[in-house]
């Protein structure tokens, strides 16, 4: 029997090498995580199934000798020279000793820092892991359907045996073997998930047996600090220090439910397991298992979508025909994994930026300057030039410059077979044709006219440019806007402030057209002016050219009047212009009429003006 058992141990070290060594080939061809992480763990399996079958042979050799001693002291009738059993006598004893005292604690050392780089590099790895390859995948479920099954029947043929013959070091790999009869089942339901559609199921599973193995390491450095503190008893079978509880109860789920009836004992002081109630939830276990997972199945069959929602229907992973996309509201379907459908917000608008990426921090900042980074990220287009730079040596530079732009584009999915069926990754090819299209714009166009009077129309033709190539692509989306929302020279560096330059360039030239208008705005007020003045004293010298010469002939007339009057009567034109003279030469100066009391003379007098009686030496009269 004890020869069976070595056999066993070689046999269950053999199969776990040829299943992790199969299981790392078969991950690389399929390319599934979880087939990967399987492989690890069956590769572990080997290293314990290879130190128990070693420390198997020291134990079977130490039952030999200690039988072949038994058999001398019988076949010897002078014991005396036997009595001696110092450590000389038993070679083989002292060897197992020694292996157990110092080779299994730092194996269980080796092997604790393995499982640790495991854990580390295989968490590092599966977030950049590639989905499974539906083209392989009928060929890797096979394999793995087929080592499942000779794990299990090997596993609980070793468990079964070690729990009947009490071998101690046969239970952990027939732990390990089914442990990977469970994970090669895993990697079955994870193939057959992708190719149903659940792409993500195989990285997710390989996170969880990663984490399961890190629990496993954990573990293991929990029994090498109690292994130091243990009591030893030799009565009481010792555990291997490498062997797993957590490795035999996930290779044996159904070692759960005891571990559970005998916690509930003990915690109550009585037998719960005895109990009917206990006995028929385990009769019945099975079946209430079986009636909830046919409630969920049954609750695969409705699906409500919502208004900014359109579902696309699969059969078997077919679009339904006549029924592929559904609207907004409940459906019904088939069970999963018959029919799934797959939600699109496509009637909301959706959108992404080109050439920039907004940092959370800064998302409420209004005020934009040329001169200071309002970006997490900012890209530099190459822009044409109309005017051609002189650079050193004078040399004409390339008529190209540098120009940060900030484009939003916004669209939404006019055709969601198209959007979905056409393309493995839609949304990242409407990304690239915005920006590629931006790009091949950007260097057609004038730098300055773009800055200023040029952005609602560039704004609409790229707008036209990148509906074009999407429905060349037959993406199935409608562009519904494209706007300039900051468009500004590089900041550039400490060293050289582009922006800081182009800044001062852009003002220079602003003041200059600045005064070039006021200068023509003050050539628009003088000269009209200037020359309104001059009409101005032209007409008031011919006014008074015109004056003049009037006044001349008027006098000459009058002149000839005087004289033909002063040859009809002398005498009488001469006292009227000396009267007229003396008139005039009296106009501003009062005259007073003095009437004495004696004549009776009638004087006429222009009463207008008020006379100062005082001066008359006369009252008013009063009333």
């Amino acid at each position: 029997m004890e020869r069976n058992i070595q056999q066993n141990g070689f046999i269950n070290l053999v199969i776990l090498l040829i299943a992790g060594a199969t299981a790392a080939v078969m991950a690389d061809y399929a390319g599934s995580a979880t087939a990967l992480v399987g492989a690890v763990y069956l590769g572990l399996g080997f290293l314990v199934a290879a130190i128990s079958y070693f420390q198997m042979r020291l134990e079977n050799r130490e039952e030999v000798e200690r039988l072949e001693y038994d058999e001398m002291m019988r076949e010897r009738k002078d014991a005396a020279l036997f009595a001696d059993t110092g450590d000389d006598t038993f070679i083989a004893k002292r060897a197992r000793e020694q292996f157990e005292r110092f080779f299994v604690p730092g194996f269980t050392i080796l092997f604790f820092v393995i499982q640790v780089v495991a854990v580390y590099m295989l968490w590092k790895w599966l977030p950049s892991a590639g989905v499974p390859e539906l083209g392989k995948a009928a060929i890797a479920m096979m394999a793995f359907a087929t080592f499942s099954l000779i794990l299990f029947l090997m596993g609980k043929f070793s468990s079964g045996v070690a729990r009947m013959e009490k071998q101690r070091l046969l239970r952990p790999s027939g732990a390990y073997l089914l442990l990977g009869s469970v994970i090669c089942m895993l990697v079955v339901l994870t193939e057959a998930g992708a190719w149903f559609g659940f792409e993500d199921i195989d990285r997710q599973v390989g996170q969880v047996l990663v984490v399961l193995l890190g629990l496993a390491a954990a573990e293991s450095l929990v029994n090498l600090v109690l292994e130091v503190y243990r009591p030893r008893n030799k009565r009481k079978e010792d555990r291997p220090l490498y062997e797993s509880r957590l490795v035999g109860l996930l290779g044996q789920p159904a070692g759960l439910v005891s571990t559970a009836a005998q916690a509930l004992d003990y915690q109550f002081g009585f037998k719960v397991s005895e109990t009917w109630f206990y006995k028929f939830l385990e009769k019945a276990l099975a079946w209430l298992i079986l009636v909830q997972i046919g409630i969920l199945m049954l609750s695969t069959t409705f699906v409500i979508l919502q208004p900014h929602e359109l579902g696309l229907l699969e059969r078997f992973g077919k679009p339904v025909a006549n029924r592929a996309v559904l609207n907004p509201g409940f459906h019904l379907k088939l069970p999963w994994p018959i029919d799934q459908v797959y939600r699109h917000p496509a009637n909301e608008i959706q959108s992404y930026d080109v050439g920039f990426k907004i940092a959370e921090d800064r998302m409420d900042e209004r005020t934009l300057l040329w001169t200071v980074s309002h970006y997490e990220e900012e890209v530099n287009f190459l822009v044409a030039s109309r005017e051609q730079q002189t650079g050193l040596n004078n040399e004409q530079t390339v008529p190209v410059n540098l120009l940060t732009a900030a484009i939003p584009v916004q669209y939404r999915i006019s055709d969601l077979e198209k959007w979905v069926y056409n393309h493995s990754n839609a949304k990242e090819l409407i990304e690239e044709i915005g920006n590629r299209e931006v790009v091949r714009y950007l260097v057609s166009v004038d730098i300055l006219e773009i800055m200023s009077t040029g952005r609602l129309k560039a704004a609409e033709q790229l707008k036209a440019r990148i509906q074009a190539k999407a429905d060349e692509a037959g993406l199935g989306v409608e562009i519904l806007f494209v706007g300039l929302q900051d468009i500004h020279p590089p900041v550039g560096t400490k060293e050289v402030e582009v922006a800081a330059s182009f800044e001062a360039v852009i003002g220079a030239i602003q003041e200059k057209e600045a005064k070039i208008l006021a200068a023509e705005g003050y050539a628009a007020e003088v000269v009209p002016k200037a020359k309104a003045e001059a009409a101005k004293i032209l007409s008031e010298g011919q006014a008074y050219r015109k004056e003049r010469v009037e006044r001349a002939r008027a006098a000459s007339i009058q002149f000839q009047s005087q004289m033909r009057a002063l040859g009809a009567s002398p005498d009488v034109f001469r006292n009227r212009k000396y009267f007229e003279v003396l008139g005039e030469s009296m106009n501003d100066i009062r005259k007073y009429v003095i009437v004495p009391e004696s004549t009776e003379e009638t004087f006429i007098m222009n009463l207008e003006d008020k006379i100062a009686y005082d001066l008359l030496d006369a009252r008013p009269e009063t009333p």
